[in-house]
């Protein structure tokens, strides 16, 4: 199928893989909603054969990311409006599934060029113009390789930290609760950590997906239950929040999420800087970039701690292809720190 809308594909798929539900007979209580946007059939029709960053199609590659993004929701009007005379979804249920694609494509984009780096981590030979730059050899070492999670929402990510760690956690959250207070985190859309000992026979961590399949798809949403009870402290070296656009009123979300994540990671369990970033397409309008260069509170807080923002950086990504070279740069970096 192809990554722009076809009528002849769109008409020979089932009804359980359409990109759009009719719900005209089953309509859900207190609303008027007559269409749903079929989330995952909408990538897995999109994204039927490529993944962004890692197609044979160099333009695919280098396409405006916004684009690339922005397609299923173009694929499922276009079906809409060829099967539905009278299709329509609210531009509220447009948001939220614009908003997850781009974390689902950015987390395949990601882990893709994490699957590179272990395989080269563990011995074999970078994959020649493949359009990414080969890191020294120097760089390799079994202990240096990676998982990128993709974390749903309302997960705790102190359930990824091994019981030791989660045990600090829970005492502290107990001795504020017994003064009424609490310690909630808010998770990040996405964490690479240093892929624990046990996990790193596992061919998983070391292959790239070439398609956005539902099956894929679960590949990746699922990937953070596997390394449950297994992350140490220090081996969380990155967390991002993925925002397909930024409003004024939610910019302090992600700020909240990192200062926590520091606060906990960098000062009671004694972790490392704590790199926190936020991914956007579209900020305009608001005051992003002055509100993310907020100093950590936990660094600004502690005199022997170095200070530092809390918010790595505010990072919008210009293709698929940009935003794998800029993972895998930061891994030739932050893994160069590993004994």
């Amino acid at each position: 199928m192809p990554f722009v809308f076809s009528e002849s594909a769109t008409r020979n798929l089932s009804n359980a893989d359409r990109c759009v539900t009719d719900i005209r007979n089953a309509p859900v209580a207190k609303r008027n909603t007559k269409f749903r946007l079929a989330q995952q059939n909408m990538m897995a029709y999109t994204y039927a054969d490529f993944i962004p960053g890692f197609s044979e199609s160099h333009v695919f590659n280098t396409k405006p990311y916004d684009q690339v993004v922005d397609q299923p929701l173009k694929n499922a009007d276009d079906e809409g409006h060829l099967l539905h005379p009278d299709y329509s979804v609210k531009d509220s249920a447009k948001a939220k599934v614009a908003g997850d694609i781009f974390e689902l494509v950015s987390a395949a984009v990601m882990w893709n060029i994490a699957a590179r780096w272990n395989r080269y981590m563990t011995g074999e030979p970078w994959l020649a113009r493949s359009g990414y730059p080969k890191p020294a050899a120097s760089a390799q070492g079994l202990n240096r390789q990676v998982a990128v999670l993709n974390l749903p929402r309302k997960y705790d990510w102190v359930n990824l930290l091994t019981p030791q760690a989660t045990e600090k956690i829970t005492t502290l959250r107990e001795e504020l609760k017994e003064k009424g207070l609490r310690l909630p985190t808010s998770t990040p859309d996405l964490a690479v950590v240093v892929l624990p000992e046990a996990c790193r026979g596992d061919d998983k961590w070391r292959t790239e997906l070439h398609n956005l399949s539902k099956p894929n798809q679960a590949v990746i949403q699922h990937a953070h239950r596997d390394l449950a009870d297994q992350v140490k402290p220090g081996e969380i070296l990155l967390a991002v929040a993925l925002k397909r656009s930024l409003r004024s009123d939610r910019l302090y979300q992600p700020l909240y999420e990192a200062n926590i994540m520091q606060l906990l990671l960098e000062g009671l369990l004694g972790a490392p800087k704590v790199d926190f970033e936020v991914h956007t397409l579209d900020h305009f309008g608001t005051d992003a970039r002055t509100t993310y260069e907020a100093a950590s509170l936990y660094s600004v807080l502690t005199s022997e701690h170095i200070k530092h923002k809390a918010v790595r950086e505010l990072y919008t990504p210009p293709n698929a292809q940009e935003l794998a070279k800029r993972l895998l740069t930061f891994l030739v970096e932050r893994t160069a720190l590993i004994p």
